[in-house]
């Protein structure tokens, strides 16, 4: 499927072509499958932490909103520190990724401005996941 393709090559292209990057960018999508609710959870969790415009910027069409990686810490807090552990990187580094990327993958699991049920979440984290940890390749792609 082609939102797969394009958000691994785009996740590797903000973080870079190395394992450590790939395996943060990893990171990041199961945190978003890890939370309450899923993608739902994390926008809430923005949304919690004043920062509705841009977590409703990255599902709706359009340009995406960044943010800092101060506003990570405040939204995520706890699942940030959970992340930071996984990802073997200090909470700092793993918010500045997280922040860096998080835009990007909310937009891409949102093609049609609508966050995907739970399973279909699932399904779609797990292919591009693979993809970026290198356990699956373009061949490997699940049903539209």
């Amino acid at each position: 499927m082609g939102i797969f393709n394009d958000l691994s090559s785009k996740l590797k292209g903000k973080l870079g072509p190395g394992a450590e990057e790939n395996k943060a960018a990893a990171q990041a999508l199961k945190l978003i499958e890890g939370l309450d609710n899923g993608l739902d959870g994390l926008v809430a969790k923005f949304e919690q932490a004043g920062l509705k415009e841009q977590a409703q910027s990255w599902i709706a069409k359009g340009k995406n909103l960044p943010v800092t990686a101060a506003q990570v810490k405040a939204a995520l807090g706890p699942e940030l520190e959970k992340f930071a552990q996984k990802a073997d990187l200090t909470v700092d580094a793993a918010a500045a990724k997280v922040a860096k990327v998080m835009p990007e993958i909310v937009d891409k699991l949102t093609p049609d401005g609508v966050a995907p049920k739970a399973e279909e979440l699932k399904q779609r984290i797990g292919v591009v996941v693979g993809r970026l940890t290198g356990k699956g390749g373009p061949d490997k792609q699940s049903p539209a």
